[in-house]
């Protein structure tokens, strides 16, 4: 069976308070366990978010694939994007949070501990 496509760009959202970060993981999670979320093919680019949890006074950053970033249009539209970035420039500290077809469906306080587990480490 081949490999998974990687995902080549990635969406950059900029939350200032974990909470708000937290309540948009869950949401999409939610949605991406729905019977609306849209499916993944074999050519499509896959639905992966990456975080990266504040690092000093810095907000939280989630960087989504275009896959993502289209599910949470469908889902939240508007979605605020700030930039662009491509796979090789995501943060080393960052970190899978949502891979389509694999994360459940979270709540909120879920979604904030995954992200809380992180800034710990």
């Amino acid at each position: 069976m081949p490999a998974k496509p990687a995902a080549r760009e990635f969406h950059v959202m900029e939350f200032v308070h974990h909470d708000e970060a937290a309540a948009f993981v869950a949401a999409l999670s939610r949605f991406l366990n729905s019977p609306d979320a849209p499916r993944a093919g074999k050519k499509k680019s896959p639905i992966e978010v990456w975080a990266r949890s504040p690092v000093a006074s810095e907000g939280v950053l989630l960087f989504l694939s275009d896959a993502a970033q289209t599910a949470a249009e469908k889902a939240f539209s508007p979605v605020s994007i700030g930039r662009t970035i491509k796979r090789a420039s995501l943060p080393a500290e960052c970190f899978l949070i949502i891979e389509g077809g694999v994360t459940p469906a979270w709540g909120a306080s879920e979604a904030s501990a995954r992200l809380a587990q992180r800034e710990g480490e």
